[in-house]
C-alpha cells in the first residue's frame, strides 16, 4: 500500500495532504486545471507544507496570502486558496479528518483579495460625494450614498421601489431577478435618514413607484434614472482618474470587513456567494443591522444637499 493510501489523520502534513488531492481528486479534472492546481500545490506545500493538518489555523492562511500576494496577482492568490479550502473540505468529507473547522474559511477578505484596480485615497470620497450634491437632484448623491454602505450594484440599486424599503425594520428587500434569489440588504442609521429624504422627495411624480425614477419615455413609460453621465461627470469634477461606480461596491466590502464584520457577515451583506467550505447559517437581516450598529459602520454625512440649500458639511469614512 503506497503511502497516499494510508489513513489520514490531523498529525497529516499538509503536503502529505496535498500529493493525495492532487492523485485523487485533482486528475479527474480538466488536464489545464489540474496543471494549474498542482503549480499552486507548490507554492503552498512550500510554505506551509511542514505543518500538521490539525495545526493550521486562519492566521496561518492569512499569513501566507499576504506573502503570496507581494509575489502574485490577487485572483492568482484567491486560487491558491480556494484550492486550500477545498483540499480541508474533501480531508474531513472524504479522508475522514477530525478538524474544528475549515482555517481558510476564517480569513477576512482584504482589498487585494477582493482585486480592486482603484483604492479611494483620504478625502476623495468626500470629494466624489461633494460633486454629486452639486447634481441638479440630489437622487445621485443618495444613490452613491447606498452603494457605498452596502455593496448593492447600480441595477440593484435604480430597481427599487417605494415596498421595497422598510424603514422599521431598516431593511431594503431586493426582488428576484433571473437567477439572482430575492434577498434582504440591512440599512445603517445613516442610511435610514436616506431613505427617508428618498421617500419623502417633494419632486416625485404623483403615483410614481421607482425610488430613483428618470423621465417619461415616448411610449408613456418611465424608466430608472440613468445615471451614468452624471457619475462620470462627478468623477472628473471631484479629480477620481480612473474610478467606477463598481469600485464604490468594492469599498463597501472592503470597509465592511475593516470594521470588523466576519467572512460570512460581509457575503450576507453585500450579497455575494457564500465562500466554499463556510458551512454556517445564514444571518438573518435583524442580526446584520446590529452588528452594523455595534461596529458603528456606516459614512458620516449629513442630509443631501438639495437645489437651492446652503453647504453642506461632507465627512469621508
Amino acid at each position: 500500500m503506497s503511502g497516499l493510501q494510508e489513513s489520514f489523520s490531523g498529525e497529516t502534513l499538509l503536503k502529505a495532504a496535498l500529493a493525495r488531492y492532487l492523485e485523487q481528486i485533482s486528475v479527474h479534472k480538466s488536464p489545464t486545471q489540474h496543471a494549474r492546481e498542482r503549480r499552486k500545490a507548490g507554492q503552498i506545500a512550500a510554505r506551509l507544507g511542514e505543518s500538521p493538518l490539525g495545526e493550521i489555523t486562519a492566521l496561518d492562511v492569512s499569513g501566507y496570502r499576504d506573502t503570496r500576494l507581494r509575489e502574485a496577482s490577487a485572483a492568482i492568490v484567491q486560487g491558491d486558496l480556494d484550492l486550500l479550502r477545498e483540499l480541508f473540505e474533501v480531508a474531513v468529507a472524504r479522508w475522514g479528518v477530525v478538524l474544528d473547522g475549515n482555517p481558510v474559511g476564517g480569513v477576512a477578505p482584504t482589498r487585494a483579495v477582493l482585486d480592486r484596480e482603484r483604492a479611494f485615497k483620504p478625502g476623495e470620497l468626500a470629494r466624489l460625494l461633494a460633486a454629486c450634491d452639486r447634481r441638479p437632484t440630489p437622487m445621485l448623491g443618495w444613490i452613491v450614498r447606498i452603494a457605498l454602505q452596502t455593496g448593492m450594484s447600480k441595477e440593484e440599486i435604480l430597481r427599487l421601489r417605494i415596498a421595497d424599503v422598510d424603514l422599521e425594520a431598516r431593511m431594503v428587500t431586493i426582488p428576484r431577478v433571473l437567477s439572482r434569489p430575492m434577498r434582504q440588504v440591512p440599512l445603517t442609521r445613516v442610511l435610514v435618514g436616506v431613505f427617508r429624504e428618498v421617500l419623502n422627495y417633494p419632486e416625485r411624480p404623483e403615483g410614481e413607484t421607482l425610488l430613483f425614477f428618470g423621465a417619461m419615455g415616448s411610449l408613456g413609460i418611465r424608466r430608472p434614472l440613468a445615471i451614468d453621465k452624471g457619475f462620470r461627470a462627478a468623477v472628473v469634477q471631484a479629480r477620481l482618474k480612473g474610478c467606477t461606480f463598481g469600485d464604490l461596491r468594492h469599498e463597501a466590502v472592503t470597509r465592511l470587513a475593516e470594521v470588523g464584520l466576519s467572512v460570512v457577515e460581509v457575503h450576507a451583506v453585500a450579497g455575494m456567494p457564500m465562500p466554499r467550505g463556510v458551512r454556517v447559517v445564514k444571518p438573518t437581516v435583524g442580526a446584520l443591522v446590529a452588528r452594523l450598529d455595534e461596529v458603528g459602520f456606516g459614512v458620516e454625512v449629513g442630509a443631501t444637499a438639495r437645489r437651492g440649500a446652503g453647504r453642506r458639511e461632507n465627512r469621508s469614512f
